[in-house]
């Protein structure tokens, strides 16, 4: 699907050509320049879509979160509600743990959430582009802006798991390639954690890992008493991210959660042919009846049962989900290059494709080189991890923690490439400290991690009022955050939209390509001013969606207990009849 809120392909150029500029430079000034640069390039596209309010696959008019997106962030309020994760979040609680630390921190302004994820990206996206800079020249750190700002694109303005996953996977990938060129075997560990941690956030390649350890036990070996030492160290660095993550879990989710549950049904997509994440529900309607423990089990039972007997089935979803991978196609690797126009994608996709091969060719000839090694060990974890990811379930996002392992083949052939003809590109050697990058790593992973408790000591029990409500309303509690909400105005109230104010004549263009018709629907119905926002009740901690008159918008952050009636739909909508403030 064409994203509305893009930046044209031309804007991106130019801003790259600045940046190629500031690359050269060797005066730090100067990457403060370039980093201001990234920062900017990475806000406009925030920026335009809230100005347009679109509503895409997980954005709801341009702010509110969708699918998704809503279950990390009623999730998170839930958790300073002084609640429990559900299971779906449950399944990934660094990521709605990190999610609930900065809400709390900006008093629960969803905007400046939001914007703060841009940050963080672009701040690892440009430390990520200085590591390559450092290695092949401007010309591929441009080229690492550029891919990664259009892979980013489509999580602009959303909260979901990539937007922490993203920043750790590309420290932690720029921690191994210095660990390797020193050489250091505790550098080389913390990476393996931090990019432990990235993949628990966005589960994803999980094959690299084992990849890794053989790789630092080769790399690493002095003597035999070495493979062991070198073995237990780095098998830990991997082991206690998971532990940390399991025992978060357990304290902040609820007790049915099953950390990647959600792979059961992976796993019966891909015994049957490769038919996707949700084939074993259509095939066996009544799971959905189960708990999320009993029905994980009973799928990966299913899912067992059907390899057993038909292994060819097995067979067939790895090798589609190989062909899928590498044929250019918008669930390929390179499938995110979108541009709005079939040809040009098809030929971005094509030349990316080509330089990833060329790139893999040249570092396998160049096996001697330790970063060389190091991408090409990495590349092989990816090809292990892909019938385990089909792209049929998710596209692309799924690799997104380790999306620098892919993206470096090509920054490796393009700086083959371009250095038989402009000899001005070639590597600076004025790096960064490596305590940038991990302050900056496990900077992001203690906010995600210690940050909630903190949370937790800090929550007010949420005072029950009753309210009178006539018998055929519901009762209900909630508060309004600024910055959390849209407001429907009327089309000649303000010149132009823009969060939070959406004129009313806007709504029906923002829900065009909306793949939710009958929720669109009822936000379409709206004719009158209106407040919407998705919000939790803190009492009974079921979160729902509001729509309500304007005037609330008075009472950000207080207590307001309402009478509302249920919108019939699938969806949880409760139109405000009444409402009470405490």
């Amino acid at each position: 699907m064409k994203l509305p809120y893009a930046i044209p392909l031309k804007t991106c150029l130019c801003h790259d050509v600045l940046v190629f500029f500031t690359l050269q430079q060797k005066n730090w000034v100067w990457k403060y320049i370039g980093l201001f640069l990234t920062l900017a390039a990475f806000l406009l596209p925030l920026l335009r879509l809230w100005q347009t309010a679109e509503s895409t696959w997980n954005i709801v008019l341009g702010l509110l979160p969708w699918m998704d997106a809503t279950g990390y962030y009623t999730d998170a309020n839930r958790l300073l509600d002084g609640g429990l994760l559900s299971v779906f979040s449950g399944r990934r609680p660094l990521f709605a743990s990190f999610l609930a630390t900065l809400l709390k921190v900006v008093n629960q302004n969803l905007q400046i959430v939001l914007v703060i994820f841009i940050l963080i990206n672009g701040i690892a996206i440009f430390l990520f582009a200085m590591q390559v800079n450092n290695e092949y020249g401007c010309l591929a750190a441009v080229v690492v802006i550029y891919l990664l700002q259009i892979f980013y694109r489509p999580y602009v303005g959303t909260t979901l798991t990539e937007q922490v996953g993203l920043p750790l996977g590309l420290i932690a990938m720029t921690v191994l390639i210095r660990s390797v060129k020193i050489p250091d075997r505790r550098l080389f560990a913390l990476g393996m954690a931090l990019l432990t941690f990235a993949l628990l956030v966005r589960a994803g390649t999980f094959f690299i890992l084992p990849a890794f350890i053989f790789y630092g036990i080769y790399f690493f070996f002095k003597n035999t008493k070495s493979i062991f030492q070198n073995g237990f160290i780095f098998v830990l660095a991997v082991l206690i991210p998971f532990f940390l993550n399991s025992g978060l879990g357990k304290i902040i989710a609820e007790p049915d959660s099953i950390e990647f549950g959600n792979f059961s049904y992976t796993l019966y997509g891909q015994a049957v042919g490769g038919k996707g994440w949700t084939q074993v529900m259509k095939d066996y309607p009544e799971l959905m009846s189960l708990g999320e423990s009993e029905r994980a089990k009973e799928v990966y039972r299913l899912a067992f049962q059907e390899i057993g007997r038909n292994p060819i089935g097995l067979l067939r979803g790895i090798v589609k989900a190989w062909k899928d991978f590498i044929f250019p196609d918008n669930l390929s690797v390179f499938g995110f290059l979108d541009f709005g126009n079939k040809l040009i994608n098809l030929s971005f996709q094509i030349l990316a494709l080509i330089l990833f091969l060329i790139g893999i060719f040249w570092i396998w000839r160049e096996k001697h080189d330790s970063v060389a090694d190091l991408i090409l060990i990495a590349n092989v974890g990816v090809f292990l991890s892909i019938p385990f990811l089909p792209p049929v379930d998710a596209g692309i996002r799924p690799y997104t923690a380790t999306i620098a392992v892919i993206f470096l083949p090509v920054f490796f052939a393009i700086h083959k490439i371009s250095r038989k003809w402009i000899t001005s590109i070639e590597p600076k050697s004025n790096m960064i400290p490596m305590k940038v990058f991990l302050f900056f790593g496990y900077g992001l992973f203690i906010f995600a991690f210690a940050g909630v408790f903190f949370v937790k000591d800090s929550i007010d029990p949420y005072p029950n009022q009753a309210i009178s409500c006539p018998s055929e309303l519901l009762q209900a509690n909630m508060k309004l955050h600024k910055g959390a909400y849209i407001l429907l105005v009327e089309n000649d109230s303000f010149q132009q939209t823009h969060i939070p104010y959406v004129q009313i004549k806007h709504v029906l263009r923002s829900f065009d390509e909306f793949a939710y018709p009958e929720f669109a629907q009822i936000i379409r119905n709206i004719k009158k001013p209106a407040l919407i926002a998705t919000v939790n009740d803190p009492i009974s901690k079921i979160a729902f969606w509001i729509i309500a008159p304007p005037e609330m918008s008075d009472f950000e952050g207080r207590n307001i207990t309402i009478c509302a009636k249920n919108v019939p739909s699938l969806y949880p909508v409760m139109e405000i009849i009444i409402y009470q403030i405490q």
